[in-house]
């Protein structure tokens, strides 16, 4: 009995909530085409005067703009920038460009392309030539520091020239007792060997270069021969002047004759870069080469246009002569 009892308590239930779905209140799609409930739509409804539901307009909700174009778009974007509107109200549109390019090309009178205007090239290639003269008057002005202009002024004083010819006598006394000694090693018949087998390096060096093969691998052998050779040359030359010293006395003279000359151009070059005029020349060098480098990129950016409008030209030509009729400006 009471298995009975409870079977009839669960039909019962069961039919009650079948009753409950059948009579819930159906689904309906809202302009979006979003499913909404009967509660969710009452949520776009507010009462007013009396409970009478009055339907909120676009200008009540958030994120809407009125005076939008027929496509129901608004007029103004997020920010509240608002869109040029024609006189109807309408939203205006910017005009499609042609992605061909065809709306850059001038035409004649004839109804063809015009060739491209060379005029901005012209007068950057005019602006190029002026700023490269410049340079070169700027380079002119910073030139006094080389070594022939430093040579020249420093040889109207006394001291200067003085040194300079001590340093001349300093040379040819060393190249004076160095001579003896390169020829007696010339008579040594180790270092006639040696120079036997460099000029043999050398020579099929020569030829392998002038056969075609002075490739790497060809090459390389023969190469580290002749340095070997060159090596023991030096080394024995290095021997003899070391057993020599009347050959180290002048080598010692000459060095300090050469340091003298050094300072006296090193004081001189610091004294005329620290001058007024050698930073003004100095400005003036590198505002001219940031004038010719500017005016180089206005050159090669009118070439660039001027390249590609008669890229666009020969295409509308091309394509014209294909079809037979003008292209459409905006088409694809």
């Amino acid at each position: 009995m009471s298995k009975t009892n409870t079977l009839l308590a669960l039909a019962v239930s069961m039919s009650v909530g079948l009753s409950l779905a059948l009579t819930a209140p159906t689904l309906a799609a809202d302009e979006d085409g979003a499913p909404k409930t009967k509660q969710n739509k009452d949520k776009g409804v507010e009462k007013v005067d009396g409970d009478k539901p009055t339907q909120k307009t676009g200008a009540d909700k958030p994120g809407t703009k009125v005076g939008g174009d027929k496509g129901g778009k608004p007029a103004e974007d997020g920010k509240g920038v608002k869109a040029p509107e024609d006189g109807k109200g309408n939203v205006k549109r910017p005009p499609q460009r042609d992605s061909r390019g065809y709306d850059r090309l001038r035409m004649g009178p004839n109804g063809q392309p015009m060739p491209a205007d060379r005029t901005r090239s012209v007068e950057a290639r005019r602006s190029l030539d002026e700023a490269k003269a410049d340079l070169t008057k700027a380079l002119g002005a910073t030139s006094g520091n080389s070594t022939a202009a430093v040579d020249n002024e420093l040889w109207k004083t006394d001291d200067y020239r003085d040194s300079m010819l001590g340093l001349r006598r300093a040379q040819a006394d060393y190249d004076a007792v160095r001579r003896p000694i390169f020829d007696a090693l010339r008579a040594d018949a180790y270092y006639k060997e040696l120079e036997k087998k460099q000029n043999a390096s050398q020579r099929v060096i020569s030829n392998l270069v002038l056969t075609g093969r002075g490739s790497f691998d060809w090459l390389f052998p023969h190469a580290m021969a002749a340095l070997e050779v060159r090596n023991r040359m030096t080394r024995e030359e290095i021997i003899a002047m070391a057993q020599a010293p009347e050959v180290e006395d002048a080598r010692q003279r000459m060095l300090m004759a050469a340091a003298k000359v050094r300072a006296m151009r090193s004081n001189y070059v610091a004294q005329s870069t620290n001058s007024d005029a050698a930073r003004t020349a100095k400005a003036d060098l590198d505002a001219a080469r940031d004038k010719v480098k500017e005016a180089q990129t206005e050159y090669n950016g009118a070439l660039t246009e001027e390249a590609e409008y008669e890229r666009i030209r020969q295409d509308y030509v091309a394509e014209l002569r294909r079809t037979g009729r003008a292209p459409i400006a905006g088409g694809n």
